[in-house]
């Protein structure tokens, strides 16, 4: 299972190409009207589902439970989809799906980004150590320095004048 980000919310793609309309839904603002059985139920969407099948295209799988329930359509119906729903949605997943789909969109972290979050996780870290150790010092500075006055009336020479 492959997760794109459309409109800061998580698309899933199965490893078969299958995108989650039930995603893209969620991802386009939720809205009932907007409902993936909705656009499902109409006639030219119903016709276009036919005519992928006719062609060999896996157009659609609804699942109902399971580890990945939803309504799974394939890319191009995912695309029409998109279209029923709002223009400037449509955009939106025309970018990114195309990049996906063309390879263009790596879904593996690069190494620049791998690299970033592990110094950042070390500056976290050394920051949390370095915190820690201060605060610390500040308890003990206290402590150290009775110890230390104790430890100059013991040791030291007094000279009385009287």
């Amino acid at each position: 299972m492959k997760e794109l980000i459309l409109c800061n919310q998580t698309v899933k793609v199965a490893e078969d190409g299958m995108v989650s309309l039930t995603d893209m839904w969620k991802a386009a603002g939720g809205k009932k009207k907007d409902r993936p059985n909705y656009f499902l139920e109409n006639d030219r969407t119903a016709a276009f589902v036919e005519e992928l099948t006719k062609a060999g295209n896996p157009a659609l799988r609804i699942s109902k439970g399971g580890r990945t329930p939803g309504t799974w359509a394939c890319k191009y119906l995912a695309y029409k989809y998109a279209a029923w729903i709002d223009p400037a949605f449509e955009v939106g997943v025309y970018h990114i799906l195309d990049r996906f789909f063309s390879g263009e969109l790596s879904l593996q972290p690069h190494r620049e980004l791998h690299d970033f979050v592990l110094k950042q996780r070390l500056s976290e870290q050394m920051g949390s150590l370095a915190g820690r150790a201060l605060k610390q010092r500040q308890q003990e500075k206290g402590a150290l320095s009775q110890e230390q006055q104790s430890l100059e009336r013991k040791y030291q020479l007094r000279i009385d004048y009287h």
